[in-house]
């Protein structure tokens, strides 16, 4: 197929590692990368911010849309009317997706979007507040097969496709085993929708039951480690480790140094740290719920139901007692993560930019994943 001239509107999330990210798509698909420019102190900047925000509506559906998001989407209204791409590709669409789309007459290209957010969460959005504008956008990608029922119902079949989120497996990799193991490492990283109960919980009863386990947290800020009863607890153990604002490469070592991922979640469609872990070959123990059949499977994790925690520390007792059953899944999550790589993901985006540019059907990208 003829190269595409694809425009990607994209943003970057302060707690996303340097090469982490759904942003990261962009390198591998885009001419041109349109990012949310970035907040500034100086008053000349505060003052159109401040106006904006007193003139423009509120807009409840969208997730953190800021004056910085609305300036992107106008630079991408004013470059495609005079330097025309093939197609525009928002890669946010749950928090930068707006003006776009009430705008859409002056887009002179297809529009493509991808959603990261449980359809339960843009319900509102598509049902009531834009349902008028939703023939705007030309193909929703979906990160989650649970995403497709609600999303087909409000698009139509053939306007939605499934194609998972990505990671750069290059840096995120496996490195050389640890030889002076001392205690089984579990892991949890980011906050998003982390299930903090239940990781409370399963701390307590390995503490209880006296296994020797050390805990990680990576978090943006200690005070994230909120739960519905207040800051979680679980900080204040000697085997619980906090770590906040760490480089890069000191979270690849963490995930190459655990035995596992402890990844419990309230709802999920990817997960960075998911695809983070699995790509340095680090099994995932998390949530069948949502998304996450999506990414881990028997082979390289474990899926619980919610509130199975004991079930949960029944594995951790194992894998304190039997070191195989962890090492017997490294292989096989460092080969689940090379099936999402971002050039595996880029390739099928770029087979639905070429059906959506030249008004072809989604079959091959429909296509379950070999």
């Amino acid at each position: 197929m003829n190269e595409l001239r694809v425009m990607c509107l994209s943003k970057r999330w302060e707690h996303h590692t340097a090469s982490g990210g759904y942003d990261r798509l962009a390198g591998y698909v885009g001419t041109e990368v349109v990012h949310r420019r970035k907040a500034r102190a100086s008053i000349l900047w505060r003052i159109p911010r401040r106006l904006w925000r007193l003139c423009s509506d509120s807009k409840p559906y969208l997730v953190d849309y800021r004056y910085e998001d609305w300036l992107a989407e106008m630079y991408v209204l004013g470059r495609s009317r005079w330097d025309r791409p093939d197609v525009v590709h928002v890669l946010y669409g749950d928090e930068q997706l707006d003006l776009l789309l009430r705008r859409r007459r002056l887009l002179s290209c297809p529009l493509v979007a991808t959603f990261h957010l449980p359809a339960h969460r843009v319900r509102e959005r598509f049902e009531v507040a834009q349902k008028h504008l939703l023939s705007g956008i030309d193909l929703a990608v979906v990160v989650s097969r649970t995403q497709l029922p609600a999303f087909r119902e409000w698009l139509g079949e053939d306007r939605v496709v499934y194609v998972p989120h990505g990671i750069n497996t290059d840096r995120f990799c496996p490195g050389e085993p640890a030889t002076d193991r001392r205690c089984v490492r579990l892991l949890t990283v980011g906050i998003h929708m982390r299930d903090w109960e239940a990781i409370d919980e399963i701390i307590n009863l390995c503490n209880g039951r006296n296994l020797d386990v050390r805990f990680d947290f990576v978090v943006p800020e200690v005070v994230g480690l909120q739960t519905p009863k207040g800051l979680s607890h679980s900080a204040q153990y000697r085997n619980v480790h906090v770590h906040s604002r760490i480089p890069e490469e000191q979270l690849i070592q963490l995930y190459r140094q655990a035995d596992a991922l402890l990844l419990p979640v309230l709802d999920a469609t990817a997960t960075n740290a998911g695809l983070e872990a699995l790509a340095c070959g680090t099994p995932v123990i998390s949530t069948r719920i949502g998304g996450m059949e999506d990414y881990v499977d028997d082979s390289c994790g474990w899926l619980f139901e919610p509130g199975e925690v004991r079930r949960i520390v029944e594995l951790i007792n194992d894998i304190c007692n039997k070191p195989e059953v962890v090492s017997s899944r490294r292989s096989a999550a460092r080969n689940r993560a090379l099936g999402f790589s971002w050039d595996a993901v880029a390739r099928r985006l770029r087979v639905a930019y070429d059906a959506v540019a030249r008004h072809r059907n989604l079959e091959v990208v429909h296509a379950e994943r070999g």
